[in-house]
């Protein structure tokens, strides 16, 4: 069998740039490039070596370990033995991924006569599994592996730092009470113009059964304002929450400003896993007609000054 070293160097140079590259974007590391070079470098170098020179422990389970040990602090430093470790991890992680659905994806492209078709068995009972790839073959799917790990990696950091955001909200009128998930905006900046109360939003479905019958729907596409002037002053005074429901002025996306229906709770409870309690009295809830999240993840949005409140146990009662 004609071995080309050569190519063998380029190849491996490549492979171990490109899993370095990936392993600093899943660790957010920027390092150096001129540091992730000499780190593949030293991976191409180790891996031709065996056709260069016949070194009975080169190939160890050790020294494998050494080389990788010593690419991961070239390209990324030491920075303490608790990063250093991470960083080892993450390093082997990627080589594991990418190499595995190099493997799974050649199969998957290669077709044989039978089941059996390249399992060789040796004279000792040894079982053999032939795998041969052209180089265009190995590049593409090596590529696509990279692809699709640092795109799962990508998906499931975004997912943790939105999570983050994610805050469990008790609503109290009344004597009802509910509970939904909601989303932290740290954009939301809608006050009540006059009295400079915060506003959240939530969906209005949340109280389908306490609005009046097709306020939900109608949200979607009618003025707020309509809504409750089709509530004469009887029907008002007959409505429990009659004296509860506003009207806020927002600018909507293409500029015009619209009015919200707003209710007046008579507390929120916001809690987070790692945050004490906190009660919030001074606040309105707006009602959007639609759905917030196409997941169904959350049902409210927070304003970021609930945030500040002060925790349950030391809440002052404050009038609206």
């Amino acid at each position: 069998m004609t071995v080309y070293v050569d190519l063998v160097f380029f190849t491996n140079f490549a492979v171990d740039g490109a899993v370095l590259l990936t392993t600093a974007k899943v660790r957010h590391l920027r390092p150096a490039r001129s540091r992730v070079f000499v780190a593949a470098f030293v991976g191409a170098i180790y891996a031709a070596a065996m056709f260069w020179a016949h070194i009975p422990y080169l190939y160890s389970f050790g020294a494998k370990v050494i080389v990788s040990l010593g690419m991961v602090l070239l390209s990324y430093g030491y920075g303490g033995p608790l990063q250093f470790i991470r960083n080892f991890g993450a390093f082997y992680l990627v080589n594991f991924a990418t190499l595995g659905g190099v493997i799974g994806l050649s199969y998957l492209l290669r077709s044989t006569e039978s089941p059996w078709g390249g399992v060789t068995y040796t004279a000792d009972g040894g079982l053999l599994l032939e795998w041969q790839m052209q180089l265009g073959l190995f590049v593409m799917t090596f590529l696509l592996s990279l692809w699709l790990f640092r795109s799962t990696s990508e998906t499931r950091r975004k997912r943790q730092d939105l999570e983050q955001l994610f805050w469990n909200v008790q609503i109290k009128v009344g004597e009802g009470s509910w509970e939904i998930k909601a989303l932290m905006d740290t954009g939301n900046r809608l006050y009540d113009p006059l009295t400079r109360i915060p506003v959240m939003i939530m969906e209005a479905s949340v109280w389908r059964e306490q609005l009046p019958q097709g306020w939900c729907e109608r949200l979607k596409g009618e003025s707020a304002d309509l809504l409750i002037s089709e509530l004469d002053t009887s029907s008002a005074e007959e409505y429990p929450w009659g004296n509860r429901l506003r009207l806020v002025p927002y600018r909507a996306v293409n500029g015009n400003t619209r009015l919200m229906l707003a209710v007046k709770p008579d507390a929120v409870l916001l809690s987070r896993e790692g945050h004490p309690l906190l009660q919030v009295n001074r606040v309105l809830i707006g009602l959007d007609g639609g759905t917030l999240s196409s997941e169904g993840t959350y049902r409210a949005i927070v304003h970021p000054d609930m945030a500040h409140a002060d925790p349950l146990t030391s809440a002052p009662s404050q009038p609206a």
